[in-house]
């Protein structure tokens, strides 16, 4: 299995990558609401963020046999518009979330292929997510937009096979590679952020380096 990351603009990079070339995608996108994700700004005016969108989505969706996305809950329904014939995961947990506008957020959605590859739950209970904030279990690698190896462990055991090839165009700190790395996957990543980038480098090393529990 091989591990392949790209430091650059993922717009450039799926263009220069070959139809159908990869076996399965997910990725966890910027949400547009302002967070500090160093390089990329997340503050688009909202059709500029909608047009970027369609872009790396069309392109995703070329490059891969299969995607799944990560939506921001707020856009839902624009990003299963672009993608009408995948189903819905809900994501959910007990402990409370984030309060906004009296609301107490206790599940995210996922966008994914209608066809797992085995029996699969579609609703998914006690995920980890961080703003569980105490009740967040994972390590945190200072990013806004952390995306947590539950969620991406269940989603890549879900939808792809042993050997299978997978695309995350924003892997930020790693999460995504470092799944793929210990779960016999091969993996291609791009994050245009030089520091995430260094992050995923080392915990991909150092995922690699812990004996597997398992054959």
């Amino acid at each position: 299995m091989t591990v392949e990351l790209i430091l650059g603009d993922c717009l450039d990079v799926m263009r220069g990558m070959d139809d159908n070339s990869v076996d399965f995608g997910f990725t966890d996108p910027p949400y547009n609401v302002g967070k500090d994700y160093g390089t990329y700004k997340d503050n688009l005016a909202e059709n500029e963020y909608f047009d970027w969108c369609v872009e790396w989505i069309t392109e995703l969706q070329r490059v891969c046999k299969t995607v799944a996305i990560y939506p921001p809950k707020k856009h839902l329904l624009w990003f299963w518009n672009k993608f009408p014939d995948h189903h819905q995961i809900i994501c959910a947990w007990s402990p409370s979330g984030a309060i906004r506008g009296n609301f107490v957020h206790q599940y995210i959605p996922l966008l994914v292929p209608n066809k797992p590859v085995k029996r699969l739950k579609d609703h998914w209970w006690n995920v980890q997510v961080p703003g569980l904030g105490y009740y967040y279990k994972e390590e945190k690698f200072n990013n806004p937009g952390q995306t947590s190896m539950d969620i991406t462990g269940r989603v890549i055991d879900g939808f792809t096979l042993p050997g299978d090839v997978v695309l995350d165009c924003f892997f930020g700190i790693g999460t995504t590679p470092v799944y793929c790395a210990t779960h016999e996957r091969s993996f291609i990543g791009i994050e245009i952020d030089p520091i995430y980038f260094a992050i995923a480098q080392k915990r991909i090393h150092n995922a690699q380096q812990q004996p597997l529990l398992l054959a």
